[in-house]
């Protein structure tokens, strides 16, 4: 099958096939370099979500401009992405079955790559798997801070899957996953700011829970578009996942 020209600047929008991403590139590399400069005034890592775009590109220029890696939801996605040299990576996801966790174990010897996980029998699969590969593979354990569609409530059952995880010879605790996707788009901002003050003491529950039991919380990652000043002046959060902000879509607008 005959693949489709890429789009050339200067083209009609009607000799444009698709898909294909076009973009106001002055916007995107002002939206960039904002982001870049908002997380170090905040004194955060930026580690932008790629979902709302999948390109390899835009990951590239977000990292160049101070981004420490970038957030993908699936492992193919992760693996698209490392194919093309991206080397540190967040899968803001549960990886579930015997394949994809396979595949995660063989990224984890390639690139730096961490998932979520919130189920103490997903953490066993993923030890079976990597110790059989003998390859460690870093998880960050998710924290229900508001979503209620993933991830678990802070205190004891994340203080068990830390347990578990530090336990395992061939995994690694990398930090806690604290992300409140609803509240991005709440409309009202005192409302919006108010889910996110939530959400950071939720985070702070799960982060203290860890370090009164001895166990290292090295990262707190989370926030988005809509809320990353909040997480990012909060001292609990250590990196933020804003992503849409590279386009700022009609529903940001």
């Amino acid at each position: 099958m005959t693949q489709p020209l890429p789009a050339r600047v200067g083209d009609s929008i009607l000799d444009i096939d698709t898909p294909a991403l076009v973009m106001d590139m002055a916007a995107f590399e002002a939206n960039v370099a904002r982001m870049a400069a908002q997380a170090q005034r905040l004194g955060v890592a930026l580690r932008p979500h790629a979902k709302s775009n999948k390109c390899v590109e835009i990951a590239r220029r977000q990292i160049a401009a101070g981004a420490v890696g970038v957030c993908v939801q699936k492992v193919s996605e992760a693996v698209a992405l490392a194919d093309e040299g991206i080397d540190d990576i967040l899968i803001c996801n549960e990886i579930i079955g015997d394949r994809k966790i396979a595949a995660l174990v063989g990224l984890s010897s390639r690139i730096r790559v961490a998932a979520c996980v919130d189920d103490l029998d997903n953490v066993a699969a993923i030890a079976r798997l990597a110790q059989a590969a003998r390859s460690t593979v870093a998880l960050m354990i998710e924290v229900n801070v508001g979503q209620g569609r993933c991830g678990v409530a802070p205190g004891d059952p994340v203080l068990q899957l830390a347990q578990a995880i530090t336990a395992a010879p061939y995994l690694k605790l990398a930090g806690l996953q604290a992300y409140h996707g609803g509240a991005q788009h709440i409309r009202d901002v005192p409302q919006r700011a108010a889910a996110a003050r939530a959400a950071i003491v939720q985070a702070a529950i799960a982060r203290d829970a860890l370090v009164t039991a001895g166990i290292p919380c090295p990262v707190v990652s989370g926030a988005g578009t809509g809320t990353f000043p909040y997480e990012g002046a909060s001292g609990v959060y250590t990196e933020i996942q804003p992503g849409s902000y590279v386009f700022m879509d009609a529903d940001y607008n």
